[in-house]
């Protein structure tokens, strides 16, 4: 039986270097923030500060490939535009941009969710949302840094699933055994919803901590760790289908095809999120 490579990263150089570079700054931004959070430093904050402090978590995913792509062996032989680490960051900062200006507002109304950080540059869509909660600007480069991060991590064990699993990336041709195919696949989806419903369970579990109550809290914080979880996981059940297959195998992914990847991606959990309001209604 021929089997897919049991590795964690890319076969791709430049698509390895981006998931490599994003994991080893990870701990920086967290340190970062958990800096930021629970020493309480961010009540002394103002709206200025938050958003360099926002764009200093942010950028550095974008401005570091874009300052090596020239130079480094694993970058410069493909255009910065053409690049992984390029679309891969306009995918997530479209994806941030919908799900941060349109759908907090559904973790505000339906999952409880509290903002209550000293700013006045706020930002957040007209007619969403019954609550007229505020979302800080600096929301969306921080949650960039949080993004890029969650969806590397859950990638990269995504694939060393698939080796072991013996099926093929999206895109290279698929030699496992047809009788055991539908087997594996389903496994690899269980995979797949543990890792999303993981991610989410954690950041909920750190963000809700009584240390930072006082400008981040849910209403019940319970309810939230039990079923807001599943909620939110909506969001990456979506998006890790689509951006594994993001430049596949020996391909590239045109930045066009991926803008809209992106944005079909924030509509479809968008209609996910009302589809589940519908049916659960509010959880507090």
């Amino acid at each position: 039986m021929s089997q897919a490579p049991s590795t964690w990263f890319a076969a791709d150089p430049g698509k390895a270097w981006t998931e490599r570079f994003i994991l080893l700054y990870s701990p920086i931004w967290i340190a970062l923030v958990a800096w930021a959070l629970l020493s309480r430093a961010v009540l002394a904050w103002d709206d200025p500060t938050f958003i360099g402090f926002g764009l200093l978590v942010g950028l550095p995913p974008v401005l570091v490939p874009a300052l090596l792509h020239a130079r480094h062996p694993d970058l410069r032989g493909t255009p910065w535009y053409d690049s992984y680490w390029f679309k891969f960051n306009a995918w997530i900062f479209l994806f941030v941009f919908v799900g941060t200006y349109f759908l907090t507002h559904y973790f505000f109304d339906v999952l409880g969710m509290r903002y209550a950080f000293p700013t006045e540059w706020n930002g957040g869509a007209a007619l969403v949302g019954r609550s007229r909660g505020e979302i800080p600007l600096f929301m969306y480069p921080l949650t960039q840094a949080y993004f890029v991060t969650y969806h590397v991590v859950m990638l990269v064990c995504i694939r060393r699933v698939r080796g072991l699993l013996g099926l093929a990336e999206p895109g290279a041709e698929d030699r496992s055994p047809r009788a055991t195919r539908f087997v594996r696949r389903l496994a690899l989806a269980c995979v797949v919803f543990g890792l999303a419903y993981a991610v989410s369970f954690a950041e909920t579990w750190f963000m809700a901590s009584d240390a930072i109550s006082d400008y981040f809290r849910y209403v019940d914080k319970a309810r939230m760790l039990k079923y807001g979880s599943l909620f939110y996981a909506c969001y990456f059940l979506v998006s890790l289908p689509l951006l594994e297959r993001l430049d596949p195998a020996g391909e590239r992914t045109p930045l066009g095809q991926a803008v809209l990847s992106s944005l079909a991606a924030g509509m479809l959990v968008f209609f996910i999120l009302d589809l589940l309001t519908w049916v659960i209604g509010p959880i507090v």
